[in-house]
């Protein structure tokens, strides 16, 4: 099975992609009360010879949260990147709700496809979508996605809200289903073919197992969604460099996910 969420969302038919980095400075200014603090950078020179060793032809790099709507430093990298020829980069931004048509049009030249919503740590209760109406509305006639990051149990409300006002969404990190319910909530809460799902960071769905305990757990749920969605809306992803979980796997395990992954199925169909 051949994941080609990637091609789908960054226009680019042929190639293997790693759909879900992130880059940044430990001295960049960062929101306050954010979650996460780095102690280390994770810049465009270490992403290009990993992806270059595991011979993959670019990435999505996806603004992390803890930078809120400052995304100078991903537009940098994205730029600095147009002189890698042999690889092709995308961009996935944080925006404020009054973003203007301009802003979303100049982003666009700059190798923008998507704006993410976090909604993680419960933050979708209290998620007001009217406030984000327009912008949606503004990013949908761009021909951008919305990257959805949301517990499994909170996404069917706002998942058919963000249906509403753009074409494609897409869920981060197998939608973090709650483990003990099997991850039946998540698939209550694909209701469109346009709804596409990020195979990255299992170990986000199950964290107290090993990160090769997770992926291996996770393969149920590749399955049922690939058999649900197909494998054209499903989007590999290392999810590099693992924030809050630095230390625990290397870059050449997430390829190993990623082959297990592609497996799925035929895994699940000859196991006990």
């Amino acid at each position: 099975m051949i994941f080609t969420g990637a091609n789908r969302l960054m226009g680019v038919e042929a190639g293997r992609f790693d759909g879900h980095t992130h880059v940044f400075r430990a001295d960049l200014p960062m929101v306050a009360n954010r979650r996460y603090t780095p102690g280390h950078d994770a810049q465009m020179a270490d992403l290009i010879p990993l992806l270059r060793e595991h011979a993959l032809d670019g990435a999505i790099l996806v603004q992390p949260s803890f930078l809120g709507f400052d995304n100078r430093f991903l537009l940098s990298a994205l730029s600095a990147a147009e002189s890698t020829h042999d690889l092709t980069f995308r961009g996935v931004v944080m925006l404020d709700p009054a973003a203007s048509p301009m802003e979303i049009a100049d982003l666009s030249t700059q190798g923008v496809i998507g704006m993410r919503l976090n909604l993680v740590g419960g933050a979708a209760r209290d998620f007001d979508v009217a406030a984000w109406d327009r912008v949606l509305r503004r990013i949908d006639a761009a021909g951008w996605h919305v990257e959805l990051h949301c517990e499994g149990p909170l996404l069917r409300p706002i998942l058919g809200a963000l249906l509403l006002r753009c074409k494609t969404v897409v869920v981060d990190h197998f939608g973090l289903p709650d483990a003990s319910a099997s991850a039946d909530e998540l698939f209550r809460a694909l209701p469109s073919d346009r709804v596409m799902v990020k195979v990255s960071a299992p170990y986000r769905v199950f964290p107290t197992a090993s990160s090769r305990e997770a992926a291996i757990l996770c393969l149920p749920i590749v399955e049922r969604i690939a058999r649900e969605l197909g494998p054209q809306n499903l989007i590999w992803g290392s999810d590099w460099p693992w924030t809050r979980f630095e230390g625990r796997h290397a870059y050449s395990d997430t390829i190993d996910w990623f082959n297990q992954s592609a497996q799925a199925p035929r895994v699940a169909q000859s196991g006990p």
